[in-house]
Formats: structure tokens, C-alpha cells, sequence
């Protein structure tokens, strides 16, 4: 399995410690074997030069039966077009960028998305190898951890430009009600903070359904988050599991509602609690992973039917977006062709400037 172990962030350190939690072998496997994750991990991450083949990681790795990369980043072997066994990937953030996730998705025979709404837009593939993936919690780590609710309304997040959404809502939040600090917080932190809330807001980027409904419903909290989100509906009872609001005045006027009413915003919050419990926990989502690629047509992967050129200009898209500038250069290397490898040395370049202006 292929994750940024070296970021606080992502799934890919849940998925490994529930994939071993249910039996299975897992080798992590990044371009880096250094982790910086506030989760422990139950193993540790073989790295590999950004440029390695598919075969050679199996080969190390001695036997594996599926290559599943997690976004974001992570390492994306070459030569993923004649994988020997089948590959897939979760992929997170297509309401952004959506360009290069269907770029990423070409390399691999199975596609997995947390939002519903964007299945067709994976058109390359077969219908039967793109699936929804919800976002879901692993319940060891995302609990109620029995804490004193002191925080009436929790919100972890960016927070984006000074006259955002969100800003704005704190604001006015924070002058009327306790909230909780706004600052970046560990991973290891989140689940304290949900555990202290009595309500926790969501405020999606675009129509996404994010992992915060999970996290804040899975650690005992009220979610109060916005009506319409992708899918929510299908997962959960607006008004029963969680509260909706469509404009920022409801958002506080339901905020001081349900603080005032107790009885009535801990029974959604047990409600919420209880279903999350039973229908969306990471294991069983995993669980259906497998059983949804073992079902899949084989060889899925876009990439194993195209030309060289194609495969060349896929790849370097990849890395290009990932700043992966070892792996350009390593690609130029190998081209006869001049023009080719001034367009990857381009590209390289490109990808330094961006590995700059966002400190990476």
C-alpha cells in the first residue's frame, strides 16, 4: 500500500492499521521511509526512489496480491501498465483539481471516490471499475473518549482568505458561545477536541461530503453541517442522525437552538453515533474495497492499452503535479528523443517552483 506516511494528513495510515487489524499483510511502501504521522503505525515504510518499477517493489516485497495507493501523494511506481497484479487507488479532493485525479486514475485498474456525484466523470474506465467510496472513521482512533463537552461548537479546518465563509462564522460564533481554538491541529488531536464538543459545524468546500461529518458523528457530537452535501442523504437521516442548515444565519440560530434544547441534541448526536457504529467504519468500508475489486473486470487500468508517448505524457503529468522531480529527471533520462527530454526537464522545473511556493 502507497501513502505520504511523511505528512500528518490522509487516509493511508488508518487504512494500513484496520487492513492489519482485519488479517491481512500489509507493506507500506512511499518514496520516502521517513513518517511524520501522529497515529502510530503498526509497521514501518519501505522506501523506494520515485523512478522504481512496479516489478522491483514486488520483488522486495517478495508476494503481494494488490497495489492500492491512497491519495494524496505517496509513491507511484513506473511501468504500473504491466503490473502483474491488480492495482487501485482512492482517490479524495475531485471537486478540486479534477483534472489531474482523472490523470491519476489512468495507472490503475480500480477507482475508488469519496464523493458519488463524480463516477462518470472517470469515463476512461469501465463503469464496473469506478466506485463510490464514502469517507469513514477508523473507530479505534475517531471515539468518544469520554471527555467533559466544554467546547459548545468545534470546528477544525483551514480557514482560508480573511473574508471567508468560515472566518466569518467563527467570528460570530466566538462571540456569543465557546469554541474551540482555531489553529492547526495533529491528527492525534481531533479526536480530543470532537470528544470535548457539543456541536461540531462542517462547512464543505463546493457539495462535498468530507471526513469531518464521520470524524465529529463518530466522536459523539452533534454535527450541524450544510444540507445537500454529495451522497449524505443516502448514508445518513437529516434531523435524526445530524442537522442541516442552508444559509449562515441558520447555521447560528441553529446553533443556539440545540445548545438551548439538550435533550433533543443529544439524542441526534446517540443517533448519529450509533449508526456510524454500525453502517461506517473503516473496516467494513475496506472490507467492500476488496470484495469490489475481486468482483471488477481485471486489467481495468486505462494505461495498459496506451501508446508509449501516451504513458510518458501520463506520467509526467503525475509527477509533475506531485513534485516528484527526481522522477522527471530520472524519465528524461531515459528519452532518445531531444525534444522529449527538454519538455520533462520543463516539467521538472515547473515542479521544483511548485514544491517551493507550497513547502513541500
Amino acid at each position: 500500500m502507497s501513502y505520504a506516511a511523511e505528512y500528518d494528513k490522509g487516509e493511508g495510515i488508518h487504512f494500513e492499521r484496520v487492513l492489519r487489524r482485519l488479517g491481512h499483510e500489509v507493506t507500506a511502501v512511499n518514496s520516502s521511509c521517513h513518517s511524520e504521522s501522529s497515529i502510530s503505525s503498526e509497521g514501518t515504510t519501505l522506501g523506494f526512489r520515485p523512478e522504481v518499477d512496479i516489478d522491483k517493489v514486488i520483488c522486495h516485497v517478495g508476494r503481494a496480491d494488490l497495489f492500492l495507493y491512497v491519495e494524496p501523494l505517496g509513491l507511484i511506481p513506473y511501468r504500473l501498465e504491466h503490473s502483474p497484479i491488480p492495482t487501485a487507488c482512492v482517490i479524495s479532493d475531485v471537486h478540486r483539481n479534477l483534472a489531474a485525479r482523472q490523470t491519476l486514475s489512468l495507472l490503475f485498474d480500480n477507482v475508488f471516490l469519496y464523493q458519488r456525484s463524480y463516477l462518470r466523470k472517470f469515463k476512461k474506465h469501465a463503469e464496473a471499475n469506478v466506485h463510490w467510496f464514502p469517507w469513514s472513521c477508523d473507530l479505534a482512533v475517531f471515539r468518544d473518549l469520554g471527555c467533559r463537552r466544554d467546547i459548545d461548537v468545534a470546528f477544525v479546518g483551514q480557514l482560508f482568505e480573511a473574508n471567508s465563509q468560515r472566518r466569518r462564522i467563527l467570528s460570530q460564533l466566538s462571540a456569543i458561545v465557546r469554541v474551540n481554538d482555531q489553529r492547526k491541529y495533529l491528527q492525534a488531536e481531533i479526536p480530543g477536541i470532537y470528544s470535548r464538543a457539543k456541536v461540531v459545524i462542517n462547512m464543505p468546500i463546493g457539495n462535498d461530503l468530507n471526513a469531518r461529518v464521520f470524524e465529529a458523528i463518530s466522536c459523539g457530537a452533534m454535527l450541524l453541517t450544510r444540507a445537500g452535501a454529495d451522497g449524505q442523504d443516502a448514508l445518513f437521516s437529516a434531523g435524526h442522525h445530524y442537522v442541516t442548515y442552508d444559509s449562515d444565519t441558520d447555521l447560528i440560530e441553529k446553533v443556539r437552538y440545540y445548545l438551548a434544547h439538550e435533550q433533543e441534541r443529544l439524542a441526534i448526536a446517540q443517533a448519529g453515533h450509533a449508526e456510524v457504529l454500525k453502517h461506517h467504519s473503516l473496516e467494513l468500508r475496506l472490507k467492500d474495497l476488496l470484495v469490489k475489486i475481486a468482483e471488477s473486470p481485471s486489467n481495468g487500468a486505462p494505461a495498459r492499452r496506451l501508446s508509449r508517448r501516451e504513458l510518458i505524457k501520463t506520467y509526467a503529468a503525475i509527477h509533475e503535479r506531485n513534485g516528484n522531480v527526481d522522477a522527471l529527471l530520472a524519465l528524461a533520462a531515459k528519452q532518445e528523443d531531444a525534444l522529449n527530454r527538454f519538455t520533462l526537464i520543463r516539467m521538472g522545473a515547473k515542479s521544483v517552483v511548485r514544491r517551493v511556493l507550497l513547502s513541500w
